[in-house]
């Protein structure tokens, strides 16, 4: 049976895109990989926040940087586009998009330009 889905989201430079994903989104990373000792590339870290999980890999089978997306379903889409705006995230215009299909979303790219959909039931705000 199906566990659970970790989108492994390709990059350039491992390092700048764990400092993104730490210091910026508040990931925490739980594993790296780095074949090579010497070299902070490729690497392949497993990052987490809360129950959410991704991968950042600078393997390139893993595709080109960029190419990628992923969304995040959260509890207080307000909050946390605050947060991410206060911790210096360009985020765009200054409105969270109220679907059609039931989701309060908004939209931001990481440094390597994947794409990262946020979004909230709006049953549950």
């Amino acid at each position: 049976m199906f566990k659970v889905a970790v989108p492994i989201l390709p990059v350039e430079s491992s390092e700048r895109a764990e400092a993104f994903y730490a210091e910026k989104l508040r990931f925490e990373r739980v594993y790296a990989y780095r074949p090579d000792p010497e070299s902070s590339d490729p690497a392949w870290l497993g990052m987490v926040r809360d129950g959410a999980h991704i991968v950042l890999s600078s393997f390139h089978p893993d595709g080109p940087p960029g190419s990628a997306s992923v969304q995040f379903y959260v509890e207080d889409i307000a909050g946390l586009r605050q947060e991410l705006a206060s911790a210096g995230i360009h985020l765009g215009d200054d409105q969270v998009f109220d679907q059609d299909w039931g989701n309060l979303e908004f939209n931001l790219e990481d440094p390597d330009g994947n794409r990262i959909n946020v979004a909230q039931d709006k049953s549950e705000s």
